[in-house]
């Protein structure tokens, strides 16, 4: 899928986040249009590391040649981008336990289907870390030329401006039943917090080439 890069895809994709019904695979996966959804697989795609270390192994992705292999469905990313939303909430309103419960148990459903290679996994992984920068207002996206853009990611900064009571109470709400709901599967190896990376991270790309 070729797609152009332009501010205004960008608006257009943080306007159905802001709209979205962080609920995963129930019935309620179509308030993201698939142009938005796969606006911001491509923009997880440019940030996704070429390899990632883990106590036992390292992940290493082919990013010249193994795209089509490591970007999960349009369906599934619907629901990472739906969970990296809420996770954003709680980290404006410094909610960082809840955030951390919210992102394992996104993992937990996605490592339950069993058939999602490590590379998937970790760009699952980057695609929420990337929602929470959308959603948060800290991802910015730099045309550098025709074709070239260059995706960076900002730091976030908590603010109680807008977190009432009633507010954090929807947001735990949301992410206890959230977790609730999650398949209880053995601890794997992939890393149970988003992987830190340097503020701003910069990554470009050509569009549509490898």
């Amino acid at each position: 899928m070729r797609i152009k890069f332009t501010a205004a895809m960008a608006l257009i994709a943080g306007a159905a986040l802001l709209t979205a019904s962080p609920v995963h695979a129930q019935g309620q996966t179509k308030e993201l249009s698939d142009k938005s959804v796969a606006t911001l697989m491509e923009y997880a795609w440019q940030i996704l590391p070429d390899q990632m270390r883990l106590p036992d192994r390292t992940i290493k992705v082919d990013k010249k040649n193994q795209k089509k292999e490591t970007l999960v469905p349009v369906e599934t990313a619907r629901d990472v981008i739906k969970a990296g939303y809420t996770s954003a909430q709680a980290q404006l309103c410094d909610m960082m336990e809840a955030q951390t419960a919210n992102y394992d148990a996104l993992m937990r459903y996605e490592r339950a289907k069993k058939k999602w290679t490590d590379q998937q996994l970790l760009y699952i992984t980057t695609l929420h870390r990337m929602t929470i920068h959308m959603a948060a207002g800290k991802l910015r996206v730099v045309e550098k030329g025709k074709d070239e853009v260059l995706v960076v990611l900002e730091a976030i900064e908590a603010s109680q401006s807008g977190c009432t009571d009633d507010k954090r109470k929807e947001i735990t709400d949301r992410i206890v039943a959230y977790v609730k709901a999650a398949p209880v599967i053995e601890k794997a190896a992939t890393p149970a917090t988003p992987p830190a990376a340097p503020q701003p991270t910069p990554a470009s790309a050509k569009d549509g080439k490898k």
